[in-house]
């Protein structure tokens, strides 16, 4: 989950989309503007993706959810 700065959605937007690991970048209304779904292969990568999500020009909050697999 990533908050911006109006003003900074189209710049944001594409940076993310930049980033190694991200999948899909998905603008949202209500509290985020942004979700970067990402896909990685150890929590190591993770780690690098939101570090350089928070460097970007604009970024205000990031919010880090990890999904689980349910096996039933």
């Amino acid at each position: 989950m990533i908050d911006v700065e109006p003003g900074f959605e189209k710049s944001v937007f594409d940076a993310l989309a930049r980033i190694k690991g991200v999948r899909e970048v998905v603008p949202v209304y209500g509290e985020n503007d942004f979700i970067a779904i990402t896909e990685v292969g150890a929590i190591s990568d993770l780690n690098m993706a939101v570090l350089e999500i928070r460097d970007i020009d604009g970024v205000t909050k990031t919010q880090t959810i990890l999904g689980m697999e349910l096996k039933f």
